[in-house]
């Protein structure tokens, strides 16, 4: 094998079926090794930041490693997006970049130059903020060893992205016929360890009136979501997620409370607020969950802090958090006995989930009398299959999804760490390529015109998945916060900002289109379509996110603003100075 040949082989061997990518010629013959190696294909993507996106939506789907080739120069700059997106969220995904002849490059020569080859550009240096590790192979035995421990650095402790960049002469120097790998010893910590964690996790639960369980995405990363699952059932601690963790959560379970944040359900952040112990279970609480003041977090709580990642923890020194710095895989099986709190604590959860959860969430549109954004996520909820893959991009659509969503058995995941415009197309189309559950795609209309190319991928692969755009003529959270805080001008959101007639746009690449205006739009007839399907969901321009919270406020005290007697009375364990 030649050094293209090896990567698409090693690639085959570590269970890679298809590469995403947009060629170019620094990459030529990875590709061509790519589309010749018989275990193994390529879906050719209209951008390479697309290609980046999709890569990491594989192991969101299959639990298998995305990958990801682009050309030397703009098309391994345009993976960088894509990238980080993986990185933020802990996802494993590797990414190969060609790269220009070492002999015509900067580095060779030694001189302090720009550029010497033909876009030659430097994308290591520009990846190792963004990946778990980055490095560029001078010869085909730097390759076979490079590919091997990059691969297990992705998929080892804190997961994460991988960049090779391959030189063209590299690509065609003889590797050898037997690929190079060995896998990972298997990881276990010692017995004192484990019995010092089991006994941190009871002695901290023991004596705990008001406890509550904080779901993070490390649990379903660990693949423990079924073990705490059964252990929240047995315990009936209340437990609420991170929006990264909600797909990990059933939500039919009596104990589930919600999603907590800037933009979580009011109840769940009142009891989450007013517990006196949190389990924090595999999330690194960014600030979109606690807020810009950390302080304001979980006030009358001990906290406990469970994480992969020791260099996480090191953020809680100031928060006075206890922490636990190890793989969840080893720490659900010592969840202990224990129960859900004091009759009190366990009346009061089940009221706020009485008033909040599942309900209709828009005062704007029941005094707008418009379609109301959480009742159309409501609708596509319904009509769904059980084991459907749903898509959400970001922004406005992102919150009114997440907000409102019921998740049972469905896969639901956004690229929640980075958040880009754009995500939801390509990562729909990695899952529509790897499975044949029900792929939704939910986008913005700013969103989806950033990778609206990617339709022609959809169409060229009959892709049969459905993406419903809530149109609302703009950038509807920066709206939001242009009203809070730019007095409503709307700049670059509303002036400035257009849209293109979506159903033209549809017609154009040949994909079915419909217009809803009412969630009763919202029909079996509407999904039954076989192939790729254009749904424009009309939104008023100024359809709010709620609840929402402002600045300076702790994540319980959100827009709009409820009575204080209400609110009050819905913190009762916080006192009211």
């Amino acid at each position: 094998m030649n050094g293209a040949e090896y990567i698409a082989e090693f690639l085959r061997q570590r269970g890679v079926e298809k590469v995403f990518l947009m060629t170019g010629g620094a990459c030529a013959f990875i590709v061509d090794a790519i589309a010749r190696n018989p275990g193994l294909d390529y879906i050719s993507m209209q951008h390479e930041q697309s290609a980046a996106m999709a890569a990491d939506a594989v192991w969101r789907t299959t639990r298998k490693v995305g990958a990801a080739v682009a050309t030397s120069g703009p098309g391994a700059t345009n993976l960088l997006t894509g990238i980080a997106c993986s990185y933020f969220d802990s996802i494993p995904s590797i990414h190969i970049t060609g790269q220009v002849n070492r002999l015509e490059s900067a580095g060779y020569m030694g001189a302090q130059v720009r550029q010497v080859g033909f876009q030659e550009t430097d994308i290591v240096a520009m990846a190792k903020p963004v990946t778990k590790y980055a490095v560029q192979v001078s010869n085909a035995a730097e390759l076979r060893h490079e590919l091997a421990k990059a691969y297990n650095i992705a998929i080892s402790g804190r997961m994460g992205p991988v960049l090779i960049d391959v030189p063209m002469n590299v690509q065609k120097e003889d590797a050898g016929d037997v690929i190079e790998y060995a896998a990972l010893p298997a990881e276990q910590p010692s017995a004192a360890s484990l019995k010092e964690a089991q006994e941190k996790i009871a002695a901290f639960l023991a004596d705990a009136a008001r406890p509550a369980v904080l779901l993070g995405a490390g649990v379903g990363l660990a693949g423990v979501q079924k073990e705490v699952e059964a252990w929240l059932k047995d315990c009936g601690i209340p437990f609420v997620a991170s929006w990264n963790g909600m797909t990990y959560a059933n939500h039919d379970m009596a104990n589930y409370c919600g999603q907590i944040g800037v933009y979580g359900n009011r109840g769940a952040n009142s009891i989450l607020q007013n517990a006196d112990r949190l389990l924090v279970l595999g999330s690194r609480l960014d600030n979109r969950q606690r807020s810009g003041n950390s302080k304001n977090f979980a006030p009358k709580a001990r906290v406990l802090v469970v994480d992969v990642d020791t260099e996480e923890l090191k953020k809680y020194q100031g928060d006075g958090y206890a922490t636990l710095g190890m793989d969840l895989k080893f720490v659900a099986p010592l969840l202990p006995k224990t129960t859900a709190g004091s009759p009190e604590w366990r009346d009061y959860v089940a009221a706020l989930k009485a008033e909040y959860f599942g309900k209709n969430m828009s005062s704007f549109a029941e005094q707008n009398h418009t379609l109301s954004p959480y009742e159309a996520v409501r609708a596509i909820n319904r009509l769904i299959d059980d084991d459907a893959i749903v898509v959400a991009d970001t922004g406005a659509t992102l919150c009114w999804v997440y907000q409102a969503f019921h998740r049972t058995q469905q896969e639901l995941f956004t690229a929640g760490g980075m958040s880009p415009m754009g995500y939801g197309l390509p990562a729909a189309i990695a899952a529509g390529v790897h499975s044949r559950r029900q792929v939704i795609c939910c986008i913005g209309d700013g969103g989806f015109q950033l990778n609206i190319q990617e339709l022609q991928t959809l169409v060229h692969h009959q892709l049969p998945v459905k993406i419903f755009v809530f149109n609302n003529g703009g950038y509807g959270i920066i709206k939001q916060f242009q009203d809070s805080y730019l007095e409503s001008r709307h700049e670059a959101t509303g002036r400035g900002y257009s849209t293109p007639d979506f159903g033209k746009i549809a017609h154009a690449y040949g994909i079915a289109y419909a217009k809803v205006e009412a969630s009763s739009d919202i029909t079996p007839t509407l999904l039954a379509s076989p192939g790729p399907l254009l749904v424009d969901i009309m939104l008023h321009p100024n359809t709010l996110i709620e609840p929402k919270l402002e600045m300076g406020r702790p994540i319980h005290d959100q827009f709009p603003y409820l009575p204080r007697d209400v609110f009050f009375a819905n913190n009762r364990f916080i006192e009211k100075a």
